[in-house]
């Protein structure tokens, strides 16, 4: 399956949905990308003072890069993310109140935007939007300033479209001239030859190494299992199986020692 970042798709489709909603105005809207806000200055401000679709004035908004994704259930291996999706509502107030403004201050907006995206599921997520609490901040210091400012927060479970899958971990046998260990570790006293089998059904290839370090196709130090290795000196034998659309195994290991 090819490689796909949903979270820019996510990002345009909520942009779209409230700039297409007539409920809103048809208000114009400014989709952020990382790091990119400095940037998007004069673009901001051209927003909120220029004419929506509904040919008013004076209020715009920001959908704002998707940069917070917590773990909600870390027992549960490869499960979805919780993504934080922000929408920032901005107002130029003398334009706003003038005959060409909307007459609507953003706090409206911003309940508005809240109602709207409580019943849109975007693409890439499992279910709606739950709001954050609370939903809306404004974070203008002063409300009589000619620009405020508001943001809009809901949180949102990412859907799997590739979900993850390992390889089972290889299962290593030791045959040949060895004392086992007592404690019920894979630990081997070597009184002569030693021969290491290693097993992996669902594998496509098995990488190990003698040195103790990890055993991976970028390894110098890993060599491709394709049969009974055989051990006559002290050494740490890993060994890690991978396969084609799964991530790789956890390390098997057996220590050798005279």
């Amino acid at each position: 399956m090819k490689y796909q970042d949903l979270w820019p798709a996510i990002q345009a489709d909520v942009l779209n949905v409230i700039q297409a909603d007539d409920f809103l105005g048809t208000r114009a809207g400014v989709m952020i990308e990382p790091g990119d806000i400095s940037s998007k200055i004069n673009e901001k401000l051209a927003r909120v003072i220029g004419a929506g679709l509904d040919g008013k004035n004076g209020v715009g908004f920001l959908v704002m890069a998707i940069e917070k994704a917590t773990d909600e259930n870390p027992a549960l291996p490869g499960g979805p993310l919780k993504l934080t999706i922000t929408i920032q509502w901005v107002e130029n107030v003398t334009i706003n109140n003038s005959a060409q403004g909307t007459l609507t201050p953003i706090r409206v907006y911003a309940a508005w935007c809240e109602k709207l995206l409580k019943l849109y599921t975007p693409v890439g997520l499992t279910s709606n939007f739950v709001p954050a609490v609370p939903v809306i901040r404004e974070f203008t210091d002063n409300t009589n300033k000619a620009l405020r400012v508001g943001m809009v927060e809901f949180t949102a479970i990412e859907a799997d479209f590739k979900p993850f899958s390992r390889v089972n971990r290889p299962q290593i046998t030791v045959t040949g001239s060895v004392v086992p260990a007592t404690n019920g570790t894979m630990s081997y006293q070597l009184t002569g030859p030693a021969t290491v089998t290693v097993t992996a059904p669902d594998a496509g290839i098995i990488y190990y190494t003698l040195d103790g370090s990890h055993p991976y196709a970028g390894n110098a130090a890993a060599e491709p299992y394709d049969g009974p290795v055989t051990i006559t000196d002290e050494c740490l034998f890993r060994c890690r199986a991978f396969g084609l659309g799964k991530s790789g195994s956890d390390t098997a290991a057996a220590n050798f020692w005279v």
